[in-house]
């Protein structure tokens, strides 16, 4: 049988390969040794779906857009930066009478293209939704398949998405699982958890409970992954996790002591030049081994020469016979723990340069504003609130800023003072609450020489007057005295103050941004605060949402807040991948200014330069509650032992994420866990 490997498909340049052709022929009607299949979802390849979500802005129109014009240009899908395509679900429509079939494939199968789609004619007709966890579309449209292209078929069942992922490593995984036969201390690095976590399960089936697994994650990661079967599997997977900038290889070898440690290192970071880091920290014949096809294999191996280091280096696999049974298996046995995953966007505080540079004028305005202090615009309720300011801003009106206590109303305030045409102008700001009801006139509105006893001899300027042609900050106006709040007003209309003690109108051109946590306008209905003032002061509202209510704020506002204590107290502390998910878990009641306060006592409590889930606040309390051996009453030994258990399992579950690790930790069955706890009335 003659094999034309798609050749019939090339439409320019003709005579190369599909994978290496510019076009492929993507018409619907099938050749002889051709099937075509019904496409219901596709798999990008992980840089490329970045690259296309990054310059699409994440926004989702922009996106399925761009996935569209690629094929309507190439035929194919071939990404545009590692020059690979990725792998494509569906079902099976029609049969070539010549298709060399081993599998008996018939039509209405559902069915895995292993091959990547930048050799596979695809049309897409519509895109219908987009997968940021697994990067995936679910899609409408064709794609032709040819003689040998492999083919998995499936079951139902089958959890495509997660097997789309994992069989797009082709023979990798299943390369890992030789290698790390035998070995005991491994590295991981990456850019993507769900990455990190696949390779990391493949090593720790094989090794089991001994082996010692590292967990490193570029801390620019763009998204992060969140969920409790995730959790669970951190905590089974990984003896550590730590964010860093892979970039800044031997600054992250040194500050965890990784030289030479290694026997197996695994890199499948989705960045050029992240080759270094493993390197360093493998033993000299040890083995290293690049994941992802962006890795430089060539320069890995100048790297190695260059430290007369022995090294074996291996690249990504393609293809390995049986690898496809091995993924299937392994994918069975980690669905449960990825079938309620999510993502959450997150912006790292540092900031890529380059970005900065291409962004458009609008967007460079936002990035300018997003860098003041304390002020992070990573949720979708934030990003609205920033879009809000930089409109707010260009306009001359008096604008009220509502929320709860520690949201950031005083740097929402900044943010419009220093992006409006009064930024070089006074910027006054009031505290209503904190000044004494006796003194708030001569404050606002100064006072004339010898107007009262006491006062200065060459009487002094209001803050109006100091506030004139700029902006004036009351913050807490609800506190603000009913019979002041007339005389503001009156100012308000009129434009002019007049000292006490004097007689002369003097003109004052303020700006009014107002900042309360209380609901104004049922004051203003049980006569508590005027409805006139209210009514000047709110001619544009803004509402700051409580951190509650966009926990994927905390992740980056965290880091934030840990880089300025750094630079402040000279010191490289960073915190682990667990604490910030318990960070993320918690209320925060008192909202940033709480969690600021949190992240500075732990900085400064803890010895650590890794903050682990004990040094939190609430988990340090309770670790200092030892476990009580001695009885203040007399017991029967059942008692005791009851007591005990209880005491021992109360403080593991406190360390512990989850009973799989309280299982490991005290080094029992996860299934004897579960039914301790339910005996001692620890669970329900």
């Amino acid at each position: 049988m003659e094999m034309t490997y798609g050749l019939k498909r090339v439409a320019e340049p003709q005579y190369v390969l599909p994978t290496s052709a510019w076009k492929l022929d993507n018409s619907r009607n099938i050749y002889p040794n051709e099937l075509r299949i019904s496409v219901r979802r596709i798999h990008l390849e992980g840089t490329s779906f970045k690259q296309i979500c990054t310059e699409s802005n994440y926004n989702e129109e922009k996106i399925k857009q761009k996935i569209i014009d690629i094929i309507i240009r190439r035929g194919k899908l071939h990404n545009p930066v590692t020059d690979t395509g990725g792998l494509a679900f569906g079902t099976v429509e029609e049969i070539g009478e010549e298709f060399y079939n081993p599998q008996n494939l018939k039509v209405g199968d559902t069915i895995i293209c292993n091959a990547s789609l930048a050799s596979v004619p695809i049309q897409i007709e519509n895109i219908l939704a987009i997968d940021h966890v697994f990067n995936q579309i679910d899609a409408s449209g064709y794609a032709i398949l040819h003689d040998h292209v492999p083919i998995i078929k499936i079951e139902e069942d089958m959890p495509v998405n997660l097997l789309l992922y994992t069989l797009d490593e082709s023979g990798t995984l299943y390369r890992l699982s030789q290698l790390a036969e035998g070995q005991s201390k491994f590295l991981i690095v990456g850019n993507n958890m769900i990455t990190n976590l696949i390779f990391g399960y493949v090593i720790r089936r094989q090794v089991g409970a001994k082996g010692e697994i590292v967990c490193l994650l570029d801390k620019k990661t763009g998204m992060q992954v969140m969920g409790d079967g995730i959790d669970q599997l951190i905590a089974h997977v990984f003896n550590e996790v730590h964010f860093l900038n892979i970039l800044k290889p031997i600054h992250a070898v040194e500050r965890l002591k990784l030289n030479q440690q290694f026997d197996l290192s695994v890199n499948c970071a989705e960045i050029p030049g992240a080759e270094t880091i493993n390197i360093l920290a493998t033993k000299a014949g040890g083995t290293v081994l690049f994941a992802n096809l962006i890795n430089n294999l060539k320069i890995s191996l100048y790297i190695t020469e260059s430290i007369s280091k022995p090294l074996n280096v291996e690249n990504a696999e393609g293809y390995l016979e049986d690898y496809e049974t091995f993924d299937i298996a392994l994918v069975r046995e980690l669905a449960d723990y990825f079938e309620n995953a999510a993502v959450m966007k997150v912006e790292s505080a540092e900031k890529d340069e380059s970005a900065e540079a291409s962004a458009s004028p609008y967007d460079r305005s936002l990035i300018e504003q997003s860098k003041l202090e304390d002020f992070v615009c990573v949720s979708r309720p934030m990003r609205n609130v920033l879009r809000e300011i930089a409109n707010v801003s260009k306009y001359d009106c008096n604008v009220i800023i509502f929320g709860d206590t520690g949201v950031g109303k005083e740097k929402v305030a900044n943010l419009i003072q220093k992006n409006s045409d009064r930024k070089m102008q006074p910027f006054v700001k009031i505290n209503c609450g904190a000044i004494s009801p006796n003194l708030i006139e001569s404050e606002f509105f100064g006072y004339e020489k010898g107007a009262f006893t006491g006062a200065n001899t060459g009487g002094k300027k209001g803050y109006f007057e100091i506030a004139n042609n700029g902006v004036m900050f009351l913050d807490e106006i609800g506190e603000l005295p009913l019979e002041m709040q007339v005389k503001l007003l009156r100012v308000l209309e009129s434009r002019e103050v007049v000292r006490i003690g004097g007689n002369q109108a003097i003109p004052v051109d303020v700006r009014i941004i107002s900042a309360t946590n209380q609901d104004l306008e049922e004051m203003a209905k049980q006569g508590k605060f005027r409805e006139d003032l209210y009514y000047r002061l709110n001619v544009v509202r803004l509402d700051i949402p409580p951190l509650r209510e966009r926990p994927e704020d905390i992740p980056p506002l965290s880091l934030m807040f840990i880089n300025r204590f750094n630079s402040q107290y000279g010191m490289n502390k960073q915190f682990t991948y667990p604490v910030l998910r318990e960070l993320q878990k918690q209320v925060w009641r008192g909202n940033v200014r709480e969690l600021k306060n949190t992240i500075e006592n732990m900085f400064v409590l803890s010895s650590r330069d890794y903050l682990q889930i004990q040094d939190l606040p609430w988990r340090r309390d309770r670790e200092q509650e030892p476990i009580k051996h001695e009885q203040t009453a007399v017991q029967s030994l059942d008692e005791a032992v009851a007591d005990f258990v209880r005491q021992l399992l109360q403080s593991a579950r406190q360390r512990c994420g989850s009973t799989r690790q309280m299982a490991a930790e005290l080094k029992v069955d996860q299934s004897t866990v579960v039914r301790k706890m339910k005996k001692y009335g620890l669970v329900q």
